[in-house]
């Protein structure tokens, strides 16, 4: 009877080992995905900035000022990405359970209002640069 207990109590430990991992892995891979959204966006963030950094350069004074605006809007959420990028560690070996879910989550939200910050400066920017481009 104490051996089936102790295997018992043994086959339970490892399951709810298990489930941690299971939900350590899910939210690092939700992490994970809202970085790959963010990247996605990547390519026409850099086109938008080799644009308006023409502008600022070649333009005048009325434009130039407004170019610069976003320009910096799409500097300020690129360098949110890179920082983000350089900090992130999802190697969270040796710290509880309650450690990493409370990282990654707030990774989670972290990499979502960037997210949100690198559509805005796109989306605005690409507007202004076609209103430009219309002129």
């Amino acid at each position: 009877m104490k051996k089936t207990v102790i295997v018992f109590l043994l086959g339970f430990t490892f399951l709810g080992c298990s489930d941690k991992k299971e939900q350590e892995k899910a939210v690092l891979d939700a992490v994970i995905k809202q970085h790959d959204k963010v990247m996605d966006a990547d390519e026409q963030l850099m086109k938008n900035k080799m644009l308006l950094d023409t502008l600022v350069k070649h333009s005048t004074a009325g434009e130039k000022d407004s170019a610069a605006y976003y320009l910096k809007l799409l500097n300020n959420a690129d360098d949110a990405m890179g920082d983000w990028m350089h900090k992130f560690n999802p190697d969270q070996s040796g710290k509880s359970h309650e450690e990493i879910m409370s990282y990654l989550e707030a990774q989670k939200k972290l990499v979502a209002t960037i997210d949100s910050q690198v559509n805005n400066a796109v989306k605005t920017s690409g507007k202004y640069l076609l209103k430009v481009k219309s002129k």
